[in-house]
């Protein structure tokens, strides 16, 4: 698969300090992208699919991530909740 590169700028006071913490660039890089693959899928942007592609994980480690920032991955009102457990029920 075919990627496109998007370029992070930082101010450089913010580099040095995230630095001094252990942060290199791809560190940056590669938790800003699951971040915003987090915020992409919680505003149902991405599928959760897609955005754990655009994370680089798994699909249970994408949801494991959503976990600990605790956003769910199934969003039902009540509703849909109980129509669910209705259809389950009924199998």
């Amino acid at each position: 698969m075919s990627k496109i590169e998007a370029i992070l700028e930082i101010p450089e006071d913010a580099y040095l300090t995230l630095s001094c913490s252990g942060y290199d660039k791809e560190r940056i890089s590669k938790e800003a992208k699951r971040l915003l693959s987090a915020h992409l899928f919680k505003n149902s942007v991405l599928s959760l699919g897609k955005a754990s592609e655009l994370a680089g994980l798994s699909l249970s480690a994408f949801i494991d991530f959503l976990n600990e920032l605790g956003l769910t991955v199934i969003d039902y009102d009540e509703d849909e909740l109980q129509a669910e457990f209705a259809t389950a029920r009924e199998i």
